[in-house]
């Protein structure tokens, strides 16, 4: 597990997790469509005069999300108007994405955004914050976060994660639906996390379930996983007669509770690992 720990040069590291004012840098977290298309442009309501970008989907986690809403028109950010094609004015002559004027902002910063909605002009002043991505670009320096019940050793997912279990074309490489997730899923709530069972620990409880690797753990019990933590307390608490793991794929994984627990110690004294779970999620 060690080998997840990503290699970050020492100048960076103090930058980044010494500096006690430093808190990332904000994104505006939406995606958003082109309005050159004239047709589109008559559909949402738009004058000849309005130029602007339909707003496709808001991160739920995003502070826009408590104002601004999918199918709206940006027409302009901190007084700047944005074309069609979603550029603003940069040097003489040139254009650039609008989402560089929100590059030239800091976290906790505010933003003055109007919209076009229903053919009626929005004004909107939005905190920047840093993007909530549900697969993290890094773990901050921490030891990866594992739980291990009779085997199975559930993992958060990371670009960290990603890289160490498929190397630096992770983005090639690793499976379908993971990188799906990586590029497209928003985190529906601040502590969601995309969880997986990155291998199984070969033993007579686990027979048949070897080859589970990187699949993602969907509910537990018939209640859904979201984050590490969350799956720990109800595995370890569970008092009914059995472990039931919903996975991608239509899988299922199926333990006997008292069975489980029993064989899980004798497991990690075969692999020589010294604890059930990571510091970090200690129930």
């Amino acid at each position: 597990m060690q080998a997840l720990l990503p290699q970050i040069p020492e100048e960076q590291n103090r930058f980044f997790y010494e500096t006690p004012h430093f808190g990332g840098f904000p994104i505006l977290g939406i995606e958003w469509q082109k309005m050159e298309n004239p047709d589109l442009r008559k559909a949402m309501g738009m004058k000849t005069d309005q130029k602007g970008v339909r707003i496709r989907r808001i991160e739920p986690t995003a502070p826009e999300s408590g104002c601004m809403q999918p199918s709206d028109i940006i027409l302009s950010f901190d007084g700047i108007d944005i074309a069609n094609d979603g550029t603003v004015p940069f040097r003489h002559g040139e254009r650039i994405g609008f989402s560089y004027l929100v590059s030239q902002k800091y976290t906790g910063e505010k933003a003055h955004v109007k919209v076009l909605r229903s053919s009626k002009i929005h004004e909107f002043k939005i905190k920047l914050a840093i993007h909530k991505k549900l697969i993290p670009a890094h773990i901050k320096g921490r030891p990866p976060s594992y739980y291990i019940v009779a085997g199975f050793v559930f993992m958060v997912v990371s670009v960290p994660f990603l890289r160490a279990e498929y190397g630096k074309d992770y983005e090639f490489d690793a499976p379908v639906k993971l990188l799906d997730k990586h590029l497209h899923a928003m985190a529906q709530s601040p502590d969601e996390q995309l969880v997986v069972v990155s291998q199984v620990l070969v033993a007579d409880i686990n027979i048949g379930y070897e080859e589970l690797v990187n699949t993602q753990v969907l509910a537990f019990n018939g209640k859904p996983v979201n984050n590490l933590k969350q799956l720990a307390t109800m595995v370890e608490d569970c008092k009914e007669e059995l472990l039931k793991f919903d996975m991608d794929y239509d899988q299922v994984v199926v333990l006997e509770t008292k069975t489980a627990k029993a064989a899980t110690q004798d497991i990690l004294a075969t692999h020589c690992i010294p604890s059930v779970m990571s510091d970090d999620w200690k129930v």
